[in-house]
């Protein structure tokens, strides 16, 4: 186990779990402000697990989605281009959320913060014990989803 407080120890962490993902990454966070996803290599990490073959999962679950098309252009360029591979919903406002945001890492790594507005957290490496519930609680929330984030706009 591995404590942080700070933002670079939260990407630091966040940076050592992603090295550890192999075919899957589950994320449930407020809004990804946080893990600045779309720094450079955090975003070639994720592409890289993108186009390394089948099978391979990203699904983020955010409380608000409002960041990403704001704030998230490469991101966004991964899910448009990578669809098959990354997904990206927002929860339902209706259905009781936890308080921490956590990342799990193909069942058996991941990060928790205990609040989805605070950096302190927890880095748990080959730590199966700890994702279990994390893992069960993910797919709960993932089932009741509302909506896909979509990287395209229609409109006329």
């Amino acid at each position: 186990m591995i404590q942080f407080e700070t933002p670079s120890a939260l990407h630091a962490a966040f940076d050592a779990l992603l090295e550890r993902t192999h075919r899957e990454l589950r994320l449930y966070d407020h809004d990804l402000s946080l893990l600045a996803l779309d720094q450079p290599q955090r975003h070639a990490a994720l592409r890289a697990l993108c186009v390394a073959g089948a099978g391979h999962r990203i699904e983020c679950l955010l409380d608000d989605i409002s960041h990403l098309s704001r704030d998230c252009p490469r991101l966004m360029q991964l899910v448009r281009d990578f669809s098959h591979v990354i997904e990206i919903r927002q929860t339902d406002p209706d259905a009781p959320r936890p308080e921490q945001a956590f990342a799990v890492a193909d069942q058996h790594s991941a990060i928790i913060r205990a609040d989805k507005t605070a950096l302190r957290g927890m880095l748990h490496l080959d730590d199966a014990s700890r994702t279990v519930n994390l893992h069960h609680s993910f797919e709960s929330m993932w089932q009741r989803s509302q909506m896909h984030v979509s990287a395209t706009t229609l409109g006329l």
